[in-house]
């Protein structure tokens, strides 16, 4: 029970808020009734501040949510919690004086707005200082423990489990090590057994039920970590990067430390259906808009290029889409007839395969105008990584194909910081700190930059 307990704490902790954000607003009407004397006019009903009360019990939680408070952790220092509790709080009181703005019927009191703002971070900041040092206490006494393993018996992977084992109410019980030395394999480092090598780590993780893996190599490049964590794909386990800063795929990671040894949570990426519907009502929005706003453009655009050569006036192509999905891309052809279809795009200005007026339309992107029907229909978003082609996709290690757990689309990262000075299969990273970091903001970001991107025409071929 209370190894459950201890997983599901930010639970409590929100329930805990709840709890005391309700007994806020009512001390605070309860506290303005008693200093009426003092005001000098009376209070208005109770009435209205009862009805209020769901409503604003609700709204306080979900704009602390924003914040991530209530998201489950290892470790969060007191101060960085109040920080975020402070932010949570101001947020929460300005939706709850716009409830009185956008509300006739909820006509509260300035004081009791004020006083109850007071009141709330003053009981759920006292009650983090309490809650948040019940979980380590539990640890200490052997409840809640994290299996784990870390890859490398070296100097970095001892200083680990170092840190690990003085400071036991972190809750981690290092099971042993996993390293390629044929010299460590089979033996004790510390009290602990190197297990296996690095490549059985599936095998290691699955016998032994580990539930967190820290990567302790420094040298370890990040392909080789990718393809470790797509080695464990749909297992309940977690993995961790004690050595220095890992660059993109780290970025947006949860940083704790273990004394003065810092630690990077690499949480898979989670679903958002609240992200998606909205990303979804905003791609349709905006390629309505596009379409109808460059609609002259869908009979000016065919005509130019059947007079400049001959042939079809769409490119209709094979992509890789969703999950591995292939689907047809829409384009208007800017390269001859005759060209192999599936090559690798130009990327020089001089290239023979393109036509004079296809210069122009892959320069400026208005080849990519037909892609709003790919959106229309689904296969695309507005922002996202580029559909790649077929014969790229199949050479794609696993780690790469993570890529691919997002919708394609017409424009994101690449297009806006590299265009095609660099080739999109060279360039995965932008695509890992998309996925790492989208939301609606970055959406809309992108989308802005794109506008500039293209007028200036740079990387464009």
């Amino acid at each position: 029970m209370k190894d459950w307990l201890l997983k599901k704490w930010h639970i409590v902790v929100l329930l805990t808020d709840a709890l005391l954000i309700s007994a806020a607003w009512f001390a605070a009407y309860w506290l303005r009734w008693l200093l009426t004397p003092e005001f000098g006019y009376a209070i208005n009903p109770f009435s209205i501040y009862a009805e209020a009360y769901p409503m604003v019990a609700f709204l306080w939680v979900v704009t602390n949510s924003i914040f991530g408070i209530y998201k489950p952790k290892k470790l969060r220092k007191n101060l960085e919690e109040i920080q975020a509790l402070l932010r949570g709080v101001v947020l929460a009181a300005l939706v709850v004086m716009s409830l009185s703005f956008l509300f006739k019927e909820y006509d509260f009191a300035r004081s009791v707005v004020l006083i109850f703002i007071a009141l709330a971070f003053a009981l759920t900041g006292l009650s983090r200082l309490i809650l948040f040092g019940i979980p380590d206490k539990l640890k200490k006494l052997g409840y809640g423990i994290t299996r784990c393993i870390i890859i490398g018996a070296g100097t970095t992977g001892i200083r680990a489990l170092q840190r690990i084992t003085d400071h036991p109410e972190k809750g981690y019980d290092v099971i042993g090590f996993l390293d390629d030395d044929p010299v460590k394999l089979n033996t004790a480092i510390s009290k602990r057994p190197v297990l296996d090598k690095i490549s059985n780590i599936r095998e290691v993780v699955e016998h032994n039920t580990i539930e967190e893996v820290f990567i302790a190599i420094p040298s370890l490049r990040h392909n080789r970590i990718m393809e470790l964590i797509m080695k464990c794909e749909g297992l309940p386990v977690g993995f961790r990067i004690a050595s220095d800063l890992f660059g993109v795929l780290a970025h947006n990671a949860d940083i704790e430390f273990i004394e003065d040894f810092p630690v990077f949570d690499l949480k898979e990426e989670k679903e958002n259906h609240v992200y998606e519907v909205s990303k979804r009502i905003m791609d349709i929005a905006i390629a309505c808009i596009l379409m109808v706003l460059f609609l002259p453009l869908w009979i000016i655009i065919p005509f130019m290029i059947k007079l400049d050569s001959k042939g079809r006036v769409f490119f209709v192509h094979e992509r890789i889409g969703l999950n591995g999905t292939p689907f047809k891309i829409y384009k208007f052809r800017t390269m001859y007839e005759t060209t192999e279809q599936y090559a690798y795009s130009p990327n020089k200005t001089a290239d023979r395969r393109i036509t004079r007026f296809g210069k122009f339309l892959r320069q400026t992107s208005m080849d990519e105008l037909p892609n709003l029907i790919n959106v229309l229909k689904g296969d695309m978003s507005i922002v996202g990584p580029r559909p790649e082609m077929p014969f790229i996709v199949e050479n794609y290690k696993e780690w790469q194909k993570k890529r691919l757990t997002v919708k394609p689309g017409i424009t994101g990262l690449w297009q806006i910081l590299g265009r095609k000075d660099i080739p999109l299969h060279d360039n995965l990273e932008y695509d890992f700190y998309y996925i790492k970091n989208r939301s609606l903001l970055l959406d809309i970001i992108i989308i802005l930059k794109t506008i500039p991107a293209t007028l200036s025409r740079r990387g464009a071929y």
